[in-house]
């Protein structure tokens, strides 16, 4: 049988659906958000994890120019190690006539036809190259989709200035290579760069390395720390040109993968964190005002002989429903969001399985979160009305005790209008309620900002990597340094207008107990086509005898501008010098650093020597430029900005902005949902005074008019407090997810803000307009009777 509140919680539910389904849509936006962010970065997590423990992923990676297989049995025996494999690893040029540019490839020695003893093969299509076999190879799939390679097709590479034909055996993937890039590069490009797997036998004739190998693998022993192993490694294998043993968090394509788990991690506590404590205050603050709105029916009730536990069942249940309502529309979303985001990163990471995994305990900790911040609100409404005698909480609340504001005080004697007056004393008077009201408003507006503030960063990322720092649109490498001369060949090239050298050296930097192996680039005095920036993006010129680093990299060091840190070049003699710290630049993309050239090539004590070129050139002439370097074998690899910026927006912008879009969504439903309940419980708790001043005389329009002229105070008051709070928000959530590959800047063009503002005002607008139809068809007899 149902009960007497069974039916009055039906009825209710009736009567405010419009309520009922936007304070649901409050919690579905913060379910949803918090669902998807933690289900993403769990199955992207899992996905990871399975492909580097069935591929057999490495723990160390050492580069060198040549050592003899014979020291492998030295490798093996350092303590702590488990297995090592030695390979060959060249960087080389592809014949690709379909390419308007030269094509890189980085070409991979296998020892076991794929089936590695670490880094092996996950074949997609075709098979491995056979043992012993010259002539063919296997692709990697990026590269295959981007350019419609398939088993059976030929791929002409040049090897030292010969160019070879492969046959292509196969399509895989490679744990070293789920983001495959470029060596000098942080973004990938598939389409101009591919990984190339030939047996050991081909890759020993082409290069010159009969019985020797020029990168080594190696896994450790469970529990093993890397650092000694890691020492050892340099020391047995400095002499043979070693740059230094990498552990895996810095190897490229696992630091890039760990950096957005990193990020994906943060957004999964910190952006749904914001978005949940948003929707949980505002569902306390809504689900608590509609209760006080009824305190003249709880009255009624506890007079009738209800018991506070039944009351507080009932309002319970409504709660239960709207959350319930919000949960399953919240799963939804979440499910649909993750989605979304796992299928912008299989276009993104190469990974032989992605799906992704709903995680159940995220789901439940969301009802629980709304559950709780409901029941909250509710609950301290219902107590305030029960604490009270029935025949107390029947009556009218005691008039507010109106007075002249300061507000008042400042206002022309003009303005002091009977209907301005009401509306500044009502907001006034009523503190409690309009600061809800503001504050709900307050924090929408960030929500906003914050869904749509990435275009800005990605907006600002560009212009001060592509436009300010890299000012050149092309960038040549050498396989190995050259003389300067070859800069002024490059400049008379057709088409050139500015070439400028640059050497880069790998380096380890140490300052203190930290320490990170990187390139050092080096820049002439008056460089213009690479020229670094300070924080205020004045251009920063590399100063003699000193060090410039990005900020990022300093803070990883920990050291200042003034500081001293300790220089180790990783080819040549290997030379050590302490150099003193002259600036700190900021750059959007990866951790350069950077010295004045003569102080680089006199500290390697190599001559002058340059390892790569910058160069601007005209854009009509580019095409035929980039055909001509196709067959030059003094260049290893040619990049284009153009088509960098083209990768850079197709993967790392079109992730964000996938993302971006996401949350601008949920960021309007909370909104509106804010608004519009605002809005709604205010017109249910002045119901009786709104029909007082229609019976008086008031117009419709002068009674819409004194209601909404106090929503409209609050909701201005709102936007004004949310604006400089959304700043707040952004420089949190820009220091949380920048990492070592990018800097996210917390830039927020003004458009934004009024994109914002502009958002909470047309959701105003439209409350306002649904909420005038009630003022409109409002019952003044019976909104009397109310209280009688």
């Amino acid at each position: 049988m149902v009960s007497l509140l069974d039916r009055k919680l039906r009825r209710d539910i009736s009567a405010m659906r419009g309520q009922v389904l936007t304070i649901a849509l409050l919690v579905a936006a913060g379910v949803a958000v918090f669902v998807g962010s933690v289900s993403t970065y769990e199955s992207l997590g899992r996905a990871v994890e399975r492909f580097y423990a069935t591929t057999r992923f490495p723990q160390v990676f050492v580069t060198l120019k040549r050592a003899p297989l014979s020291i492998v049995t030295q490798l093996n025996a350092i303590p702590g190690v488990a297995s090592v494999e030695p390979r060959i690893v060249r960087e080389v040029i592809v014949d690709w006539p379909a390419a308007s540019q030269p094509v890189s490839a980085r070409m991979v020695s296998l020892n076991h036809a794929g089936d590695e003893n670490l880094a092996r093969l996950s074949l997609r299509r075709g098979t491995a190259p056979d043992p012993g076999s010259s002539r063919e190879a296997a692709i990697n799939e990026a590269f295959a989709e981007a350019n419609g390679v398939n088993p059976g097709d030929d791929i002409r590479v040049l090897l030292n200035g010969k160019v070879k034909a492969f046959h292509i055996s196969g399509v895989a993937l490679s744990p070293e290579y789920v983001y495959a890039v470029k060596p000098g590069l942080p973004i990938p490009d598939d389409r101009l760069y591919a990984i190339l797997w030939v047996d050991r036998s081909a890759a020993e004739a082409g290069f010159d390395m009969k019985a020797a190998f020029n990168d080594v693998v190696i896994s450790l022993a469970p529990g093993t720390d890397p650092k000694p192993v890691i020492d050892e490694l340099d020391r047995l294998l400095e002499p043979y040109g070693s740059v230094g043993a990498v552990e895996r968090r810095d190897q490229a394509s696992n630091r890039f993968l760990e950096d957005e788990l990193n990020q994906q991690k943060v957004m999964s506590t910190t952006i749904p964190f914001i978005f949940f404590g948003v929707a949980a205050f505002l569902l306390n603050s809504a689900l608590g005002r509609l209760v006080a709105a009824q305190r003249e029916q709880i009255a009624a009730l506890k007079a009738l002989g209800f018991p506070t536990t039944a009351l507080s069942l009932h309002y319970l249940k409504l709660i239960l429903v709207i959350v319930l309502i919000g949960a399953v529309l919240g799963i939804a979303a979440g499910w649909g969001f993750g989605k979304a985001m796992i299928a912008s990163y299989q276009g993104f990471f190469r990974l032989p399985q992605l799906p992704f995994e709903l995680v159940p305990w995220a789901a439940a900790v969301g009802i629980a979160i709304s559950v709780t911040a409901a029941s909250l609100g509710v609950l301290t409404a219902l107590r305030q009305v029960v604490r009270l005698a029935p025949a107390v909480a029947m009556r009218p609340a005691a008039p507010l005790d109106f007075r002249r504001s300061w507000i008042e005080a400042l206002l022309p004697r003009n303005a002091a209008r009977s209907r301005r007056m009401m509306i500044l004393r009502n907001t006034a008077g009523r503190p409690l309620r309009s600061l809800l009201t503001v504050a709900g408003v307050a924090l929408a507006v960030p929500m906003m900002v914050l869904g749509i503030f990435w275009r800005d960063a990605i907006g600002e990322m560009i212009d001060l990597q592509f436009n300010l720092v890299e000012r050149g649109n092309a960038t040549v490498t050498f396989p190995h340094p050259m003389d300067r001369a070859i800069i002024r060949d490059l400049a008379r090239e057709p088409g050139v207008l500015a070439a400028e050298g640059q050497r880069i050296v790998p380096v380890r930097l140490r300052a203190g107990q930290r320490s990170y192996l990187t390139s050092v680039i080096g820049l002439s005095v008056g460089h213009q086509l690479r020229r670094p920036r300070d924080a205020m993006l004045r251009p920063i010129a590399a100063a003699p005898d000193a060090i410039t680093l990005t900020r990022r990299l300093a803070e990883r060091l920990d050291v200042q501008a003034g500081g001293i840190i300790s220089v180790e070049a990783m080819e040549g003699r290997r030379r050590k010098r302490d150099l003193p710290v002259s600036a700190i630049v900021d750059e959007s993309i990866g951790m350069a650093t950077y010295m004045e050239i003569e102080t680089l090539n006199r500290f390697t004590d190599e001559g002058a020597v340059v390892s790569a070129a910058s160069l601007y050139v005209e854009p009509t002439a580019m095409l035929a430029l980039g055909r001509k370097f196709k067959n030059l074998p003094t260049i290893e690899s040619v990049t284009m900005k153009a088509y960098t910026l083209t990768s850079f927006m197709d993967k790392i912008a079109g992730l964000v902005f996938v993302t971006a879009g996401i949350l601008a969504a949920f960021a309007t439903i909370i909104t509106v949902g804010v608004v519009y309940n605002s809005a709604r419980i205010g017109l249910q708790e002045r119901a009786w005074e709104l029909a007082s001043l229609r019976v008086l005389g008031f117009t419709r329009g002068e009674v819409a008019g004194i209601l909404f002229g106090e929503f409209a105070v609050e909701i201005t008051l709102g936007i004004v407090i949310g604006l400089p709070l959304s700043r707040i928000v952004i420089d949190l959530i820009a220091r949380l997810h920048s990492n070592e590959s990018f800097q996210i800047p917390a830039v927020v063009a003004p458009q934004t803000y009024v994109i914002a503002a502009g958002v909470v005002l047309l959701a105003a607008a439209a409350s306002a307009y649904i909420v005038k139809g009630r003022v409109d068809r409002l019952d003044l007899v019976a909104a009397l009777k109310t209280r009688e």
